[in-house]
């Protein structure tokens, strides 16, 4: 029945007689109108009922109740009715309040309540928690243990989600050692919540452990383990998990796909993505829009593309912001920046959709990864007639998005016009810095930073560190790196030290690639490792594939290719992106797909005779395959950097500024090529690749030669996993340590529980006591800038006690 069949259900009591709570109580009973649309429709004095109604009456009314009017006037009724004090009323006024997102005045009446019991506490907490107000909801809780009340199962379960938001992993494991030390329930609700704490915490080991003592399991502690599995990164096994769960005759619900789908995102394998679309059909989730949001994402990042677009298409009519956000965020991951714009137009070109924050920093980011500048300023303007261009998330992301694509001195007006600054407004700042070699202004802001007291994170020590690098200030960037150590209390992670690395190599960095110094074992030790802790990351297949190119074994290239091929590892395709008149055009090594590439092609062969009589020559060595010279050629003139280069010279007037965006580092003969360019055509090229930017003016390059990174093997191709993670790689000789799997004594596997840190502590000792105070380089006579070690000995200290450590603690 609708709301307006009231007044027809009340015409089945007799006419004028006056109506009694018995007569409410029926009509609630028979006509099963909920509460909320009897009080909105009358409320109770219009339906005749007395006003001095009893303490259960109340509380038979206030359950269900969540519009704010009606609640008000049954409040009223209580004050009135003088059952303020009742505490049973109270924790039920209370869940009402903290139910419809009024906390202060469920906070007020827990203050007025003269006695307070456990359900007290808890629907305070619980309510705080839930709104994800988990510091105000810790409070509470410490303040309930002060005043000597127990929790029970359900206060436990709604202060656990509050310990992982805030980071308390030991007094998350002291509470649960607390509840099994005084015997306290601990119940299937308990121990999931405690399945998810642990998982949050990164200790999916305890969680697992946790799962296994359960008598009984339910579909939520199976969700909660998947989903834990699946939150660190165990993808395999969050899989595992779920065929298991399906053999105990348990039907997967939309939270179970979700966390598939999740897991999936670290799984190279079409064939499960497919499997679970089939299980979201027959399971009738075909229609839930975040699951179908979900296994749209999980297509793009396989890079199954069509297959997203059939779902973006078809299977979700309604789209919402978050469908089209997450479908043109996850296009520009995969570097299809061009097709990402096309669906921002649609998107804007939607009446029914409303663009929020994300999807304008989801925008901003693709002109980011893409290079289109003009697009880039478009959204900006459009930030600022909607009212995001002074929020600091879309700020950061606008000052990301120029400083990406060259135009710094667009990022610093906006800087500086900002009013809110966070800690990510700073930190792209000097990322941008520097990017273009800027290390003087970049340190300059990171002291400004702190005088303005904001504190710097583990972001701003990265981008500080690659500032100093690019710009060969070493010792500037060692004292840095002592001073946020020191004093912001910065713990230092294996990114930092690859950072480091990479500044040390400044004096010496011919010496620390495994290529040029041709050590081949260890390059083949540390590859072995790298397999055995991620088996599935494609990027170290094709390390190993060029460290035994460079050494002539193409034998171990076609073992190694076959390995790749037979796991379903894809590399990484190197793409060149550049901007003409508004339009992003994407090219690829050897791709013929453009609409233009007869001429592009034509363009390219003028430009290479040009530079080869200006004494460019090219280089076949840079091709890791056993082919013949004329093949090779080919392939290094088709390289994305040239053909964008060729493209955009022949797109544009003479003198004008050729922008290009790639996604991985640029290669050797590529760089050389692009200089040469510069100089015979009077163009300035500005090429960003994952590491810097390179303007090439006049035959020389802003890097001043420096644009290689340290690697193993490095790659100067289409791929290159760098020692810093500045194109998301972690440093080659350092496993990951958090991954890593051992058995127990009951001869199950369970994740190892170290962190990273417990690795990057003997190198701190390293740097604090040899590094820093310079006693290795008066030990060995070779001091250099500001009383430091010579750069060569402190990288070898740095990698020789990381590799020792590594090696040793897993081998």
């Amino acid at each position: 029945m609708i709301r307006n069949q009231i007044p027809i259900a009340l015409a089945r009591f007799p006419p004028r007689q006056k109506k009694s709570l018995l007569h409410f109580k029926t009509l609630h009973r028979q006509t099963h109108f909920s509460t909320t649309e009897l009080c909105e429709a009358t409320n109770l004095n219009l339906l005749g009922v007395k006003t001095t109604l009893q303490s259960p009456s109340y509380a038979s009314i206030l359950q269900g109740l969540k519009a704010l009017k009606p609640l008000h006037q049954v409040h009223a009724g209580i004050i009135t009715s003088g059952l303020a004090q009742n505490i049973f009323l109270s924790n039920r006024l209370m869940n009402s309040y903290a139910s419809c997102g009024v906390l202060t005045v469920a906070e007020v009446i827990f203050q007025s309540m003269p006695c307070k019991n456990v359900v007290s506490w808890t629907i305070l907490i619980s309510g705080f928690s839930k709104h994800e107000l988990y510091l105000e909801a810790f409070e509470i809780f410490r303040k309930m243990m002060i005043s000597g009340v127990l929790p029970n199962a359900v206060t436990l379960a709604s202060v656990f989600p509050a310990f992982v938001h805030l980071g308390f992993v030991k007094i998350g494991r002291s509470l649960h050692g607390f509840l099994i030390r005084y015997g306290l329930e601990i119940n299937l609700f308990v121990e999931t919540s405690l399945i998810d704490m642990y998982s949050k915490f990164g200790r999916i080991g305890v969680a697992r452990k946790q799962f296994d003592m359960m008598v009984e399991k339910n579909i939520v502690s199976w969700n909660a383990i998947i989903s834990g599995y699946s939150y660190n990164r165990f993808g395999k096994e969050a899989v595992q998990l779920f065929k298991m769960m399906q053999r105990r005759g348990l039907m997967a619900d939309s939270i179970t796909i979700m966390s598939l789908l999740a897991a999936c995102m670290e799984i190279v394998c079409q064939q499960i993505v497919g499997r679970i679309h089939n299980l979201i059909v027959k399971n009738g989730f075909s229609n839930d829009m975040l699951v179908n949001t979900a296994l749209m994402e999980t297509y793009v990042k396989h890079r199954c593309i069509d297959d997203a677009y059939q779902i973006f298409r078809e299977e979700l009519p309604m789209k919402d912001v978050v469908s089209w956000t997450s479908m043109l965020v996850g296009l520009s991951d995969v570097g299809y920046g061009k097709q990402a714009l096309r669906i921002f137009d649609e998107m804007v070109g939607t009446s029914n959709i409303t663009l929020d924050y994300v999807a304008f920093m989801g925008m901003l980011s693709c002109c980011s990864r893409s290079g289109a500048l003009q697009r880039g300023k478009l959204i900006h303007s459009l930030t600022i007639k909607t009212g995001f261009g002074d929020d600091a998330f879309v700020g950061s992301a606008t000052i990301d998005m120029y400083s990406n694509c060259g135009d710094l001195e667009s990022a610093e007006k906006l800087f500086n016009i900002l009013e809110e600054k966070d800690v990510v407004c700073w930190n792209a700042m000097i990322a941008g810095y520097g990017m273009k070699g800027r290390g003087d202004d970049a340190v300059a802001l990171f002291f400004q930073m702190k005088c303005w007291g904001v504190q710097p994170d583990e972001a701003t020590l990265v981008s500080i560190l690659c500032a100093c690098s690019h710009a060969g200030m070493v010792g500037q960037g060692i004292k840095i790196f002592d001073l946020a150590v020191k004093e912001s209390c910065l713990v230092p992670t294996l990114q930092h030290y690859a950072c480091l690395v990479d500044l040390l190599g400044r004096a010496g960095r011919h010496t620390w690639a495994c290529k040029v110094h041709k050590n081949f074992e260890l390059g083949a030790i540390i590859s072995q490792k790298l397999f055995e802790l991620d088996p599935d990351d494609a990027g170290y297949y094709v390390l190993l594939s060029n460290m035994y190119a460079t050494a002539g074994n193409w034998e171990g290239v076609k073992v190694t290719r076959v390995s790749m091929k037979s796991k379903g590892l894809k590399k990484i395709p190197g793409l060149s992106t550049i901007e003409i008149g508004r339009e992003v055009h994407t090219f690829m090594a050897g791709d013929k797909d453009h609409p233009e590439y007869p001429r592009i092609i034509e363009a390219l062969k003028r430009l290479i005779t040009k530079i080869e009589a200006a004494g460019y020559m090219l280089d076949t060595r840079l091709v890791f395959q056993d082919l013949p010279d004329d093949t090779k050629r080919e392939i290094i003139l088709h390289h994305s950097e040239k053909l964008a280069i060729a493209f955009g010279i022949m797109s544009t007037k003479p003198g004008t500024t050729i922008r290009i965006i790639k996604n991985l580092r640029i290669c050797d003969d590529c760089h050389i090529a692009s200089k040469f360019i510069s100089k015979v055509e009077g163009r300035e090229i500005i090429l960003k690749d994952a590491n810097r930017f390179h303007i090439f003016k006049d035959g020389i390059c802003s890097c001043k030669d420096y644009w290689y990174t340290f690697a193993l093997c490095l790659n100067p191709g289409d791929q290159c996993l760098s020692l810093t993670s500045m194109n998301s790689q972690l440093v080659v000789l350092l496993p990951k340590v958090d991954e890593i799997t051992r058995p127990t004594t009951s001869g199950k596997f369970y994740p190892n529980d170290c962190k990273r840190k417990d690795t990057a502590e003997p190198v701190m000792e390293v740097l604090q006591s040899s590094l820093i105070s310079g006693s290795v380089a008066e030990s060995s006579g070779s001091k250099s800038e500001g009383g430091f070690m010579d750069c060569n000995v402190g990288m070898q200290l740095i990698l020789d006690e990381v590799l020792n450590s590594s090696l040793s603690r897993y081998g």
